[in-house]
């Protein structure tokens, strides 16, 4: 049991095991005594054989032609293992060596995962939600509606985001958008008329900014950048487009009611009025 349960580590199979006990066992031989005192039939053992001397468990030579196989000696049997030993040592030191750059990968979202089911669309990872938020750009439409500020805009790598809203200018798209009262929010406030866009601030406890929600004629796309992973997705539906864009318009009626009381008094100097 030992002796196969070693045979079994260094990749043998059951039958392999058998074919090399027996050449242990009884010395050189040829595959047809080999298939019949083994009960086998001689064109699996053949193959057999190939495998094993392909393992280099065994060796083959001719003798008053025909060939012979015979096993190797025990001695060859542990250079082997040290052998495999090595190998084995040399990929573990490989895969060390690499963890951090797999991580990185990962991290980066290197490897967009997209599901296309009819028209909805989903996005995994940080530049699958990058090239989502490109995407919407393609849409005829030249009003966006938004819900939420998302950190993806300093999220982005490189200079995405600068080359985003350069594209959305140069398409003459406008924004409305709905964004907590927090600093990100009162920079992206600030840059409304040279982007093309007008932002009302809402009170952070009322919206929050874990998700953004666009809305571009009859296409809904929602994504978030915080949590494990990035991820997002995009719809096309008539009716519930429709639908969100009437709340839509009802959150900016008292959205604007909201900026106007509380433009120039951002929640972040009111910290009584934040959730805590």
């Amino acid at each position: 049991m030992i002796v196969e349960n070693l045979l079994r580590n260094l990749g043998l199979t059951s039958n392999e095991i058998k074919v090399y006990l027996f050449l242990v066992s009884h010395g050189e031989s040829i595959a047809s005594i080999i298939a019949k005192r083994l009960e086998a039939k001689r064109t699996a053992v053949y193959a057999i054989l190939e495998s094993l001397e392909e393992k280099g468990m065994i060796v083959s030579f001719v003798k008053n032609d025909v060939k012979h196989f015979d096993a190797i000696e025990i001695e060859d049997i542990v250079e082997l293992c040290s052998q495999k030993a090595n190998e084995m040592n040399r990929l573990a030191r490989s895969a060390d060596s690499l963890k951090q750059e797999f991580k990185k990968i990962r991290s980066k979202g290197k490897i967009p995962t997209l599901e296309v089911r009819g028209k909805i669309k989903y996005y995994q990872g940080m530049d699958a939600v990058t090239d989502l938020v490109v995407e919407t750009l393609d849409e005829p439409e030249t009003e966006q509606l938004c819900f939420g500020h998302n950190t993806y805009y300093s999220d982005m790598p490189g200079n995405d985001w600068g080359n985003y809203v350069e594209k959305r200018l140069k398409k003459k798209m406008k924004v409305r958008s709905i964004q907590p009262n927090e600093p990100e929010g009162l920079e992206y406030q600030k840059r409304d008329k040279k982007e093309l866009r007008r932002t009302y601030l809402v009170p952070t406890k009322e919206f929050g900014d874990d998700c953004e929600i666009n809305i571009i004629g009859d296409m809904i796309a929602m994504f978030t950048t915080k949590g494990e992973e990035p991820m997002g997705m995009k719809m096309y539906n008539k009716q519930m487009a429709k639908a969100m864009r009437g709340l839509f318009e009802l959150a900016w009626e008292k959205a604007g009611e909201y900026d106007k009381k509380k433009r120039g008094k951002p929640d972040f100097l009111n910290p009584a009025k934040v959730i805590q």
